[in-house]
């Protein structure tokens, strides 16, 4: 069993990507709106989703994004 850290994300949240390497660079500064907050299943909107990471939606796609990379946004 593992234990993540509590989050302060929940699903519908507007948020912003602020990159903290070069992994998620390229999408630094999207802003779009929390569809799921891991660790959760896999579903027909999105992919499993890790703990620590939140499924984000931006313009129609889908980032799986942990949460020390998020922002909240208004």
């Amino acid at each position: 069993m593992y234990l993540h850290a509590p989050t302060r994300f929940r699903t519908g949240d507007k948020v912003r990507i602020d990159a903290k390497g070069p992994f998620y660079a390229e999408i630094d500064g999207e802003r779009g709106r929390v569809v799921a907050v891991g660790p959760k299943e896999p579903n027909a909107v999105h992919s499993q989703v890790p703990g620590g990471y939140c499924a984000v939606e931006s313009d129609g796609r889908v980032f799986l994004v942990p949460h020390n990379e998020l922002r909240f946004d208004l």
